[in-house]
């Protein structure tokens, strides 16, 4: 075998990748084995469920949180529009379980331009616990969830307990590559983020003491951020409180996703990374085995290469079986892992996107990300325009019917001329 001087470039990437997969890898297997509650601490919680809208499984997602085994905690769901489909579920519920301390918000005064965090600072005065739940609609969870997650707040140095979650029940393509991708590259950089210490919070799962969100000024401190979880996150670490990540892994239901929905989806979380995490951000292609792999066989075209595509493409195909196998107990489909190969090369282009573009598409809202991720709405609505456009057309003719009138001023040709023949000058004019 001949080595060119591609080979060693492409080999010393590809080690670098492979060497941050095997060392992610290992830290989601020794933080998800340490399953079982440590310490007996229930504190009384309020879990804020915001919806919009019907996401798959819906009604066995929000099930689950009223069979919960804890001994105090009161579930407020808040909704926007008062014709949201997901509300006769709600109320199906509801009546379901009577027992359960649960309520329904409709309607959001304004707040600011996150439609989540409008949602939330609506259900905020419901409040009856000092620990809020922060869970999204398309998360499941076992009975012992809020046991394990909030053991960790026997800390009062936590000011946030996140989790770890699973992507489960894919049919469609969309669906089966979202799921190996949160099963694969995001879950394992999530603990690995952990371990090293860097601040990484999904807003799946956010458990926090109310003290340590009034200590960050409320939501109101992160109305106008698009990645908000991670933006609280941010600043209650900076408010001097911890983050810690449970051993209780979260499902997160996705079974008809198509691929747009995929493509969509992450470059958000893309532009979002660009945003918060820039040096990650730009390190992602260098642990993007396939992608890797598949450069290095089309630069080189030796033998070399070809094995080193090999190998990388098993490599990331055995990672996101095996982590698959760990968060859910199950191994994803045979026919599912050469998605896997798919999945990754559809990272590219939306990586590439994401260092220009920075207009999202996130739940019917239009939007530019800036800085930190605050956000301004990408089109201003054509009715919004269009009485724009009429109040300054009025404004306009007011005004020019109120101007005073001009006396029209004769040449001074004309003016010099009648003082030679002897007339006179009309007032006003030059003379």
């Amino acid at each position: 075998m001949v080595w060119e001087t591609t080979d060693i470039v492409m080999t010393a990437i590809a080690a670098f990748g492979s060497f941050i997969t095997v060392a992610t890898m290992i830290a989601l297997f020794l933080h998800i084995r340490r399953r079982g509650v440590r310490i007996l601490h229930t504190p009384a919680v309020t879990i804020f469920k915001p919806l919009k809208g019907l996401d798959e499984y819906l009604e066995s997602n929000l099930r689950s949180f009223f069979e919960l085994d804890y001994p105090c905690y009161q579930i407020v769901f808040g909704v926007a529009d008062a014709v949201d489909p997901a509300i006769p579920i709600v109320e199906r519920l509801m009546a379901e379980y009577p027992d359960r301390d649960s309520e329904l918000v409709v309607g959001n005064p304004a707040f600011g331009l996150n439609p989540k965090i409008e949602n939330l600072a609506a259900m905020y005065p419901r409040r009856k616990h000092d620990v809020l739940l922060i869970s999204d609609s398309n998360v499941r969870v076992r009975p012992n969830y809020l046991r394990e997650t909030a053991c960790y707040l026997a800390d009062p140095s936590v000011g946030i307990v996140t989790n770890v979650f699973t992507g489960v029940g894919e049919r469609k393509f969309g669906a089966i590559i979202e799921n190996l991708q949160l099963n694969g590259f995001i879950a394992a950089n999530l603990c690995g983020a952990f371990v090293l210490r860097i601040t990484c919070v999904v807003g799946k799962s956010m458990l926090m003491p109310v003290r340590a969100l009034e200590a960050i000024g409320g939501f109101a401190a992160v109305r106008n951020l698009l990645a908000e979880d991670q933006a609280i996150a941010v600043k209650v670490r900076k408010a001097g409180y911890s983050i810690r990540l449970s051993h209780h892994v979260v499902e997160n239901l996705n079974e008809s996703r198509d691929l747009k929905w995929f493509l969509n989806r992450h470059s958000r979380w893309l532009k979002i990374r660009y945003q918060m995490a820039l040096p990650i951000f730009f390190l992602e292609p260098f642990v993007n085995l396939t992608a890797i792999g598949l450069v290095w066989a089309l630069a080189s075209g030796t033998m070399v290469s070809l094995i080193g595509m090999v190998s990388l493409c098993g490599l990331s195909a055995a990672r996101d079986a095996v982590q698959t196998k760990w968060l859910r107990g199950t191994w994803p489909k045979l026919s599912h892992l050469p998605m896997g190969f798919l999945k990754d090369l559809c990272m590219l282009p939306i990586w590439f996107d994401a260092l220009v573009n920075r207009k999202i598409s996130w739940r019917g809202h239009q939007f530019v990300v800036g800085r930190f991720t605050r956000v301004r709405a990408r089109r201003v609505p054509k009715a919004v325009r269009e009485r724009v456009r009429r109040v300054r057309k009025a404004g306009r003719l007011q005004t020019k019917s109120q101007r005073p009138r001009k006396r029209r001023l004769r040449p001074p040709s004309i003016l010099l001329r009648n003082r030679l023949s002897g007339k006179r000058t009309k007032r006003g004019e030059l003379g």
